[in-house]
């Protein structure tokens, strides 16, 4: 969220999207995609994503890392 840059956005509505990826086996990410009504608010979403440090713990199955699908819906409200 401390990379999200909303100062963009002057809307009073609620604003929404869904990124969706792919968690590797390694823990990278791939495939990201945003899902919402605003492109600014998508792109700035798959961006605080892609800046987050660090690798995600993958999914495992019987122990064993697996590809794995993940699904993160946003809403903000700006009161700029």
């Amino acid at each position: 969220m401390n990379n999200f840059d909303g100062s963009g956005f002057e809307s009073g509505d609620v604003m929404r999207t869904t990124i969706t990826f792919i968690v590797e086996k390694d823990g990278t990410i791939s495939g990201i995609k945003a899902d919402g009504k605003d492109a600014d608010f998508n792109s700035e979403a798959m961006r605080t994503i892609r800046s987050i440090k660090g690798k995600w713990v993958p999914a495992k199955i019987n122990g064993q890392p697996v590809r794995s699908y993940f699904k993160f819906p946003i809403s903000m409200k700006f009161d700029n």
